[in-house]
């Protein structure tokens, strides 16, 4: 779900954790600069755990269960000249079957508007990426066991 006013931007994101042996799944826009989690906005009348399953399959043809909710995240960003309010569920998410998505190279996300590349990524060595939002950096090693309320004001 996404909304825009001027230079001001809404978004109502869901984002899935997905790790296995000891490597996440990042993806990024092949011309971009910076990795993110996997997902994508909540739709209308859209449960955010369900917009999961659906964004999965549909940027890389992979079935997925949700695991448990880690983090409830409020983020205000400025990116080429927009600003942004960003409310964000994080799940601890596991693909059905893992070896769909080969550790040994990148893989060309699916969906035809947006030239999406994959990849697993050592989590030792996810705090040495350009990788947003930051605080993943920190906490993708340490997950809670209770769902987390982070807050990042980056236009302060």
């Amino acid at each position: 779900m996404k909304f825009e006013s001027g230079d001001k931007r809404f978004k109502f994101r869901s984002v899935a954790v997905i790790i296995h042996n000891d490597h996440v799944l990042l993806h990024k826009v092949v011309k971009g600069d910076f990795w993110a989690l996997p997902g994508g906005k909540v739709e209308f009348f859209e449960f955010s755990h369900t917009t999961l399953i659906r964004e999965l399959q549909e940027e890389l043809g992979v079935a997925a269960n949700i695991i448990r909710p880690l983090w409830f995240v409020e983020d205000f960003y400025a990116r080429n000249g927009v600003k942004s309010h960003e409310i964000a569920t994080y799940y601890l998410t596991a693909l059905q079957d893992p070896s769909a998505i080969p550790f040994s190279q990148d893989v060309r996300g699916l969906e035809q508007d947006i030239d999406i590349v994959f990849r697993w990524v050592k989590l030792a060595d996810v705090a040495s990426l350009n990788l947003w939002p930051q605080f993943l950096k920190e906490r993708l090693t340490a997950l809670p066991q209770e769902v987390e309320f982070i807050q990042i004001n980056e236009l302060k």
